[in-house]
């Protein structure tokens, strides 16, 4: 575990010119990932209090799309920009090149998110579009700084393809944002529903799942100690959410091209299960931890989304609770798959920064004693049950099950936070 620690700090790649000064202080993906964590919260606790619209089928209330913006821009987001502060180094060969920067877009993303959500759930116009706009002007800086990187590097590999697709969707994904509030307000002559879906797919699609593809494609065989899988399936699924992705992109596209982006982003996900799926045959340990467990449970509920995907938009409108289903599978896959890896970075990260330095010197603890798998194991449990529980009381219109549900997972949550909580205040004795 020790060895493994290791190899996540920034080591040459490819022959890339790296080291230990090109990894970031503990306090950069540290400030991103403790307030990842807090909308992780806000948000379990959010859906305690919107199940009855989500029983319901309220899929555009506007505290639905609050808690929707909570796990997407707060959680889910910051947790990927803290993890690429943190592994650029060990994915392409590089660390991100502004990191004061990244600081600035910190701070921005976080006082956006919150304007954001806080203007939604009270009616203040000004606040939601002040910010939107703070949230804009983080994603764009930040795809301005993780792309001044990328260009750097001379090894064009999969992660780096993946994570150049997802540099310009970061500007594309806000664009869109803005639209849709322009709709909202003005009026563009287009369906609500359309904007609303092709904004949170490009989201999803074009800067979440390729990012996931890419970072995955390094850390899944580097946690599993995995060698001679085949690299064709990350290929393929960059390729194809790339392409999906700029279908749904295109202003004058049309349903009939939405629907074949759709078709390529799903075969995008087919190829990211196909590759994580060789990954794990080809492990050299056996055993999975908790952390692991839980990011596979978040790439079968992918699958779960994709197989529900294409009866809830040909339904659309007519069938809200459907359609309210569907998001909740795809959010809540993604939040299990982000969730798992705080298991397997957060006690990573701590191991190299506080006990690494002391190898040789003194006994320190494994990276595995770091936490109880134990109660890490219950909180997938709690995690994985509660999503099922709320997929299925969405479906079936029972806010009794929403609620428990959502009681369930936000105590998984709670659960969660506590263990990582405990690893991140973890120091030698």
């Amino acid at each position: 575990m020790q060895i493994a620690a290791e190899r996540i700090a920034p080591v040459p790649l490819g022959g890339e010119a790296t080291g230990a000064a090109q990894a970031p202080p503990l306090a950069l993906p540290g400030e991103h990932f403790a307030a990842a964590m807090a909308f992780f919260v806000l948000g379990s606790l959010g859906l305690v209090a919107i199940a009855p619209e989500l029983a319901f089928g309220a899929f555009f209330g506007p505290r639905v799309i609050a808690a929707v913006h909570l796990f997407t821009v707060g959680w889910i987001m910051l947790s990927i920009f803290g993890a690429l502060c943190q592994f650029l180094p060990v994915a392409i060969g590089r660390g991100l090149r502004w990191q004061r920067l990244a600081h600035v877009t910190f701070g921005l993303h976080v006082l956006g998110a919150a304007g954001f959500i806080i203007g939604l759930v009270e009616a203040r116009h000004g606040l939601a579009v002040a910010g939107a706009a703070s949230l804009s002007t983080a994603f764009v800086l930040f795809a301005l700084n993780l792309g001044a990187t990328l260009a750097s590097v001379r090894d064009r590999s999969v992660t780096w393809w993946a994570l150049a697709g997802a540099t310009l969707f970061l500007v594309v994904t806000p664009l869109y944002g803005v639209l849709l509030q322009l709709n909202l307000i003005d009026g563009l002559g287009m369906h609500r529903f359309h904007v609303v879906a092709v904004h949170a797919h490009i989201a999803i699609i074009g800067v979440v799942l390729l990012v996931i593809v890419g970072v995955a494609h390094r850390l899944i065989p580097m946690f599993l100690l995995s060698h001679g899988a085949t690299e064709r399936p990350a290929w393929v699924a960059v390729a194809l959410l790339g392409a999906g992705a700029s279908l749904l992109a295109l202003p004058m596209g049309g349903l009939a091209l939405d629907a074949v982006g759709g078709i390529l982003a799903a075969g995008g996900v087919i190829a990211f299960a196909t590759q994580a799926v060789m990954f794990f045959r080809h492990r050299k340990r056996r055993a999975l931890d908790p952390g692991l467990r839980l990011a596979a449970a978040g790439i079968v509920g992918l699958i779960a989304a994709m197989v529900i995907a294409p009866l809830a938009f040909t339904r659309g409108l007519a069938d809200l609770r459907l359609l309210t289903t569907y998001f909740v599978v795809l959010l809540g896959a993604l939040s299990l798959f982000v969730a798992g890896h705080y298991y397997k970075i957060v006690p990573f990260l701590v191991w190299y920064h506080r006990f690494g330095p002391l190898v040789g010197t003194r006994k320190v603890p494994k990276v595995s004693e770091l936490f109880s798998e134990r109660i890490a194991t219950v909180d997938g449990l709690l995690l994985v049950a509660g999503l099922a529980g709320l997929a299925a009381g969405t479906h079936l219109g029972s806010m009794a099950i929403t609620r428990a549900a959502a009681i369930l997972f936000a105590i998984g949550v709670f659960v969660e936070v506590i263990v990582i909580a405990g690893i991140a205040r973890r120091r030698p004795a």
